[in-house]
């Protein structure tokens, strides 16, 4: 019965990776027929509901893994990222947390963490998340721009820049790097390197 479990996961993994998510659903159901405990199948359950846009529902599957094992921090981060994309902030940094305090390197959760704090106007401490990232990632592209965001937004427009012109020396073409940037630009009150910058990031320049 063990083979037909481990048969019947790759037949959902396989489905799920082409987008053929009632087919990969329909065989976590049958293995969850067989071993109703197996949190490998509630956890994929969950992610494909979440791929759906099922978003409650994948919460639930995600609680039903934990419910079996607390300790799952791979469950915790896919809760708190469907809460924090449903904009339910403070439970998703809560889970963050949670599949932090189980897995110390899980640099996912920190970096949502950071986002969702950002969401939440609590910039310095989102830039403490993003610097622990930094110190051993310091091309982290998105990490780098999110710290940006924060500093633009304590105000720190120039430091906010110097983030934003290392991500597109690494990525020239990323214009949501070129749009935050011509917002700090503003601020500055350089206008005119506001303008050229939003060109960038709209493609005309």
């Amino acid at each position: 019965m063990s083979m037909d479990i481990n048969t019947l996961m790759e037949k959902a993994h396989r489905f799920a990776r082409i987008g053929r998510y009632d087919e990969a659903i329909s065989c976590y159901d049958k293995v969850l027929e067989v071993d109703g405990k197996n949190t490998t199948a509630l956890e994929n359950k969950g992610k494909i509901y979440y791929l759906l846009g099922r978003h409650e529902d994948a919460i639930a599957w995600y609680d039903k893994a934990l419910a079996i094992n607390k300790n799952l921090a791979s469950a915790w981060f896919e809760k708190g990222y469907t809460l924090r994309k449903i904009q339910r902030y403070e439970e998703s940094i809560k889970c963050f947390d949670q599949a932090i305090l189980r897995d110390p390197d899980y640099v996912f959760a920190l970096a949502n963490k950071g986002y969702a704090l950002n969401e939440l106007g609590k910039f310095i401490e989102a830039i403490a998340c993003f610097d622990t990232i930094l110190k051993t990632s310091p091309n982290n592209l998105r990490v780098m721009t999110a710290k940006g965001i924060s500093l633009r937004e304590l105000g720190k427009n120039t430091e906010a820049l110097a983030y934003f012109d290392a991500v597109l020396s690494l990525n020239p073409l990323n214009s949501f790097v070129w749009k935050n940037r011509a917002v700090a630009l503003r601020n500055l009150g350089r206008i005119y390197e506001a303008e050229e910058s939003e060109r960038q990031g709209d493609g005309t320049s």
